[in-house]
């Protein structure tokens, strides 16, 4: 039984070590947010959901944190801040047509077959994000003029 214990708590203190990648990353999510005035919440719960909390191969390979796709599929980034700022600007992309809230997102930035589940899974790591299960949120960035 403690070595049940032993496992579960190794495997929580990892899951919480690999969850800060993503919370390292708050600083830049919250510049880019205010820069195109966007939700610098929804952005980290998108990140967390597309990328495994920064844990997926595109993530890895590509610097890839949103599942962001081009013409030959996944988009390939210099590093991982730069695609934080290109997640914001798409997102500054979708609020200038009025699409602001998950749901809106969802109907252009993911598939249609997975669309109920991804718009459930990033709703949920808003709420858990707000909470502070991965620590508290900084103080929001004043916003600054699109670019």
């Amino acid at each position: 039984m403690k070595w049940i214990v032993a496992i579960l708590t190794g495997m929580m203190l990892t899951w919480n070590a690999v969850a800060d990648r993503v919370a390292n990353l708050r600083p830049v999510i919250h510049e880019a947010a205010a820069v195109y005035g966007v939700d610098p919440v929804m952005m980290e719960a998108i990140i967390r959901l597309e990328s495994g909390h920064a844990t997926s191969k595109a993530a890895r390979s590509k610097n890839n944190l949103a599942g962001i796709m081009g013409r030959r599929g996944q988009r390939r980034y210099a590093s991982k801040e730069d695609c934080v700022r290109d997640l914001a600007r798409i997102l500054g992309k979708y609020k200038a047509k009025g699409r602001v809230t998950v749901a809106q997102v969802s109907r252009t930035y993911c598939a249609r077959s997975v669309r109920g589940k991804w718009i459930s899974k990033v709703t949920s790591f808003m709420g858990e994000i707000r909470r502070g299960r991965w620590g508290a949120m900084p103080a929001p960035v004043q916003p600054k003029n699109n670019p």
